[in-house]
């Protein structure tokens, strides 16, 4: 029989030596009742011998199907002189690396992290969780009550470099606002939802954004202290920004598409295309009208 990890096999194999002990049945029969091999049974009986029990078969375990041996096993002496250079100098395994290979000891780098990590010398990088919250979502009852707020990562695939769209869309109307920007920072994120309250003429009363990077505390704070009320939406749960992540699939399709070569200036492209997405695209969700049309009604 293969190596098997199933937790039911010890107690099969109790029971087969159990067969064989308790009922003295011979081998060959006990095999075929428990529907194993004969060859197979006597090793679990042997086994069972050398477990040292008696009277009652209890529960025989799995050996470990760890090798004995390895040909390609790193040797002491190498795995001395990492735990030396670690020791010393306390520098990461691409140093010890550097240190292993002037010493003429070859050895990868992948080696010298297993090593570590097998020595317990690498630190564990333990991820710092910051608790939010949870703040009620408000009725949305006219223009501002929650507004959503989102970045679209664009990627060159000649240049390997992003720029990011910051979008803002009002929940109610759907009125939206967008800006492009080379660069990922809370600060700026803040400004764009400020910008476009400004653009907007109503105020924002509640913000709501995901948990990237560039939504952190400083983009809270900025944001109260004009006034506006911030929350987030669950982790792994981008339903909860479903206006949004709506909004930006809309815009790269009808305008910005998915990349963006450098030098190319976007913005100017996508502010004509706001003032046709607010004033004349008309929105499904708000029964074919405009986001315009919604903002005179209320």
């Amino acid at each position: 029989m293969s190596y098997s990890s199933n937790p039911l096999l010890p107690k099969a194999r109790a029971d087969a030596v159990r067969l064989v002990v308790e009922d003295h049945l011979s081998i060959a029969i006990a095999a075929r009742k428990s529907g194993i091999h004969r060859s197979t049974l006597w090793r679990w009986y042997k086994r069972w011998e050398a477990l040292g029990y008696t009277g009652y078969v209890k529960n025989i375990p799995t050996t470990s199907s760890r090798p004995h041996s390895c040909k390609h096993a790193v040797s002491d002496a190498v795995v001395d002189r990492i735990r030396f250079y670690r020791n010393t100098y306390g520098r990461c395994a691409v140093v010890v690396h550097a240190y292993c290979q002037r010493e003429g000891i070859i050895v990868s780098l992948a080696t010298v992290r297993r090593v570590l990590h097998r020595l317990g010398l690498l630190a564990r990088r333990r991820w710092k969780r910051h608790y939010r919250l949870p703040v009620p979502r408000p009725a949305v009852t006219g223009p501002g009550s929650l507004v959503q707020t989102d970045t679209v990562h664009l990627y060159d695939h000649s240049t390997k470099r992003r720029t990011y769209l910051y979008t803002v869309v009002d929940i109610y109307s759907r009125w939206s606002y967008t800006e492009h920007h080379p660069v990922l920072s809370q600060s700026l994120a803040a400004t764009v939802v400020q910008r476009g309250e400004a653009a907007a003429g109503f105020r924002f009363g509640m913000v709501q954004a995901d948990n990237g990077p560039e939504y952190g505390r400083q983009f809270e704070e900025i944001l109260q202290k004009s006034g506006s009320s911030v929350r987030h939406s669950r982790v792994r749960r981008p339903n909860d920004n479903a206006y949004i992540e709506r909004f930006n699939r809309t815009i790269q399709q009808e305008c910005t598409g998915s990349f963006c070569p450098v030098g190319k200036n976007l913005q100017a492209k996508i502010l004509p295309y706001l003032a046709y997405y607010n004033k004349e695209r008309l929105h499904l969700g708000i029964q074919c009208k405009t986001p315009q049309e919604m903002l005179r009604r209320s």
